[in-house]
């Protein structure tokens, strides 16, 4: 199997983490031809590249692979690699997504196969995909970008939280409250600041993107922690508790939490038998969940992740269990004979049109592996479950 891998190996700043883990564990395996590709290769064949059919300058990708080879990986890309040779396209970039990143990856699509195809993940990275595919988990939300009514749904909840799209590692993520007249916002990194009103806090809020904002009533039991469930072709790997050791509100790894192994519900089954069937439905096969504690005791969907998930590698630290291995074997089994694949479209066969399924909508023809139906509503205590959660 020739598996193609993109990401800048220089975002990774600690060996543990899950890219450095996966390229360490792809290298080893005796049944893949593995290469990398540079995040900026990519952008740089957006600008350039006139072929039928692509050529990637690769980099061969050999065992062992010790961390300071691998964060010099990028150097060496100097070998053509023709994409109608390549098995599967791994995309492990960060997000926020260069421009024309995405764009450049939907025109492979024709050529190769992708873990998680471009076109789905240019969908999915909407500021509305979530609350029209998961809305009965969800605490309250709201997409806008009218100021009035963002407004409204402060003065409502008193304490929110605003979320950019196109971002992770909680670096797209503030706090908003209204204290003695003036609007507070408090983000990870950048701290608390100061507004004389909404309008201008959301100036700030959005960035440098013109996309809505995604506001979400805040949970006031955040501290308990923030669970992430990883989630692979509709099977649970397994899941694990994320929580700030300084007590911050935002749990993520990347800003010092800490992590213990974690059970997953009946309900959060159920939550995710309710919703992934919408990514499948765009070829995105990997999902990172994560559930945070509402005020009444209730875990609810705080983000899907799709794509580049992080969880692996924190899931084989905790158990002991190759996790990993379990998902190169995936990988190997769904992707390494093409011509038994019916994930992803290759050369002329197509997949029917995606669908994005409203919270109430029931498909003509429903998979058992993941039906849709949901008779929850949003805000409810627990949720409704008839169906045989995911495995």
């Amino acid at each position: 199997m020739r598996l193609l891998a993109i990401c800048d190996t220089t975002q990774y700043a600690r060996p543990p983490l899950d890219v450095p883990s996966f390229y360490r564990a792809a290298a080893q395996d005796p049944r893949i031809a593995f290469y990398h590709v540079p995040t900026q290769q990519v952008l740089a064949m957006a600008a350039s590249t006139t072929e039928r059919v692509p050529t990637v300058q690769t980099a061969p990708v050999h065992a062992p692979l010790p961390y300071a080879d691998f964060l010099q990986l990028s150097r060496g890309a100097h070998q053509p690699l023709s994409l109608d040779g390549v098995d599967c396209v791994f995309c492990r970039t960060l997000k926020p997504f260069p421009a024309g990143y995405l764009a450049q990856l939907q025109r492979w699509e024709s050529h190769t196969q992708f873990v998680n195809r471009p076109s789905g993940i240019a969908q999915q990275i909407q500021p509305d995909f979530l609350s029209q595919v998961a809305t009965p988990f969800l605490p309250e939300t709201l997409v806008t970008t009218d100021e009035p009514t963002a407004q409204a749904f402060l003065e409502r909840h008193r304490v929110v939280v605003a979320k950019q799209a196109n971002s992770c590692g909680g670096r797209g993520v503030f706090k908003v409250w209204q204290e003695d007249g003036q609007v507070q916002t408090d983000h990870l990194l950048a701290g608390r600041r100061t507004f004389a009103s909404l309008s201008q806090a959301m100036v700030y809020l959005r960035g440098t993107t013109q996309q809505p904002l995604q506001f979400v009533r805040y949970l006031r039991r955040v501290h308990e922690g923030d669970k992430r469930i990883v989630v692979v072709d509709d099977e649970i790997y397994g899941a694990y508790l994320r929580r700030s050791k300084q007590g911050h509100w935002v749990n993520n790894v990347s800003g010092g939490g800490e992590c213990t192994l974690a059970t997953v519900s009946d309900d959060e089954r159920w939550a995710i038998q309710q919703t992934a069937l919408a990514y499948r439905r765009l070829s995105i096969t990997t999902l990172g969940y994560d559930f945070l504690m509402d005020d009444d005791g209730t875990w609810r969907i705080s983000e899907i992740n799709a794509g580049n998930i992080g969880g692996f590698a924190r899931l084989e630290l905790l158990t002991g269990q190759p996790v990993m291995q379990r998902f190169i074997d995936w990988l190997v089994n769904t992707f390494g004979a093409r011509s038994d694949n019916t994930l992803q479209p290759t050369g002329d066969r197509q997949l029917p049109s995606a669908v994005i399924p409203t919270p109430t909508t029931v498909p003509s023809q429903p998979t058992t592996r993941m039906p849709l139906e949901s008779n929850a509503s949003a805000g409810t205590t627990g949720f409704n479950r008839s169906k045989t959660p995911v495995r």
